[in-house]
């Protein structure tokens, strides 16, 4: 079985050949249905989908853009880009656990990788306590298939969704979300009364039903819009108009408005972000909330699961991390002051500047510089520094004492 199967992917030079009608990845699996856990969740797998990582030697912080599994990272498979694949990934996370498919090539390297349908994996452990996977009635060990559970819960095999640790606010904002639709489609606000006691005082139920179902089908709905509603003998016609100042209303925006908070700190996205109701004038800040609070539980989960599919032999020097400045929102005034500082420090190079805002590097822009006042601080500098200092004390001394026997200043003499 496992055979026939590898023989599918050795004939992926094929055109028509195409690894994701095996592993699909046009498949959505349960999120929360309200919008405001829709519009969190975009915004988190959207900023995730946005980070750029590099591997680095470990001594020295030299990326390395060369190495096989950056341009992986980058270009995960050839159906997928790289946004669609950790967007996707993000969703998969929420829900509990994200499983990618890891296809070598002759040599044992990774070139492609491929998400799983969660709902379709089955994971246990056999004799060894090792993991194995069944998807779609084939087995898997940890070599192929390459797992990332959720922090919401795990219990040695499978994650816990978000949803299921915290299904009763989840429940709560779709029912809300259900019933507010269903009262802006039936008109809460505004109830059309049509008044037959006196054209037909003896009417039945059956009749009076008749007549309502006639009505709704005649004159409600998009298909009837703008025809005229015709008036015959003494039937009357009026309305109910509540609006949105009856209570009803006031708590449906209370209950709106508190759910839209539970759901901002469940996902950590701050409320000024998921609603727009709110105007942040610090813009840094709002952003580094949602960094530290939304992104960065994740991305530090994703990021040391990465280096676990780093070979064992490079593990000991190189390493993966994500940076998160493509995500920090901040003025271009703030920008150039930061730049400014860090580079009059030491701290960047004028093409690490440029790169940051997407510019081309220039010659000889890869030197650190700082201040000429400044040294290195070690021992056997401050020691030249303080021998120094006291040889310079002792001759300000000496000039200041002019008749002391031995020490006699010069200064002066050739006046009279």
């Amino acid at each position: 079985m496992n055979m026939k199967f590898f023989d599918f992917f050795k004939r992926r030079a094929n055109p028509s050949t195409n690894i994701n009608t095996v592993f699909s990845s046009s498949f959505d699996t349960h999120l929360g249905q309200d919008a405001t856990s829709f519009a969190a969740i975009d915004l988190i797998a959207s900023a995730f989908a946005n980070l750029q990582g590099d591997f680095f030697v470990k001594s020295d912080k030299k990326i390395l853009k060369d190495y096989g599994l950056h341009e992986l990272l980058n270009n995960p498979n050839y159906d997928e880009t790289k946004f669609q694949f950790f967007y996707n990934s993000v969703k998969d996370y929420f829900n509990g656990n994200v499983y990618w498919y890891k296809y070598d090539n002759d040599k044992g390297e990774i070139v492609a990788l491929f998400r799983l349908n969660p709902n379709e994996v089955r994971v246990s452990r056999n004799f060894y306590n090792q993991k194995t996977f069944i998807y779609k009635g084939v087995e898997y060990t940890s070599e192929k298939i390459f797992h990332i559970p959720s922090r919401y819960g795990y219990d040695g095999l499978k994650g816990k969704s978000i949803f299921s640790q915290c299904s009763q606010i989840f429940t709560n904002t779709t029912e809300l979300d259900v019933f507010l639709n269903n009262s802006f489609s039936n008109s809460v606000g505004n109830r059309l009364v049509i008044d037959i006691t006196k054209e037909f005082p003896n009417a039945t139920e059956e009749q009076i039903q008749t007549l309502r179902n006639k009505f709704l089908s005649n004159y409600t709905g998009i298909k009837n819009a703008g025809k005229p509603l015709i008036k015959s003998g003494k039937i009357e016609y009026d309305k109910i108009e509540t609006d949105y100042k009856d209570n009803r209303a006031n708590q449906l925006v209370e209950n709106r408005q508190f759910q839209e908070k539970e759901i901002s700190k469940l996902f950590g996205v701050p409320l000024a972000l998921l609603t727009g109701g709110e105007k942040e004038k610090d813009l840094e800040s709002l952003y580094t909330l949602f960094i530290e609070n939304a992104i960065k539980p994740i991305a530090l989960q994703f990021e040391q699961s990465i280096n676990k599919l780093i070979p064992i032999g490079d593990r000991g020097r190189i390493q993966f991390e994500y940076s998160y400045n493509n995500l920090l929102k901040t003025s271009l005034t703030t920008r150039i002051d930061a730049y400014s500082k860090q580079f009059m420090n030491g701290f960047l190079t004028t093409n690490e500047i440029r790169r940051k805002e997407n510019l081309s590097e220039v010659e000889a822009g890869d030197t650190l510089f700082v201040p000429a006042n400044l040294m290195p601080l070690r021992k056997d500098v401050i020691d030249a520094y303080m021998a120094s200092a006291k040889l310079k004390a002792q001759q300000l001394l000496n000039t200041d004492s002019p008749n002391t026997i031995g020490n006699h200043s010069n200064l002066g003499d050739d006046k009279e």
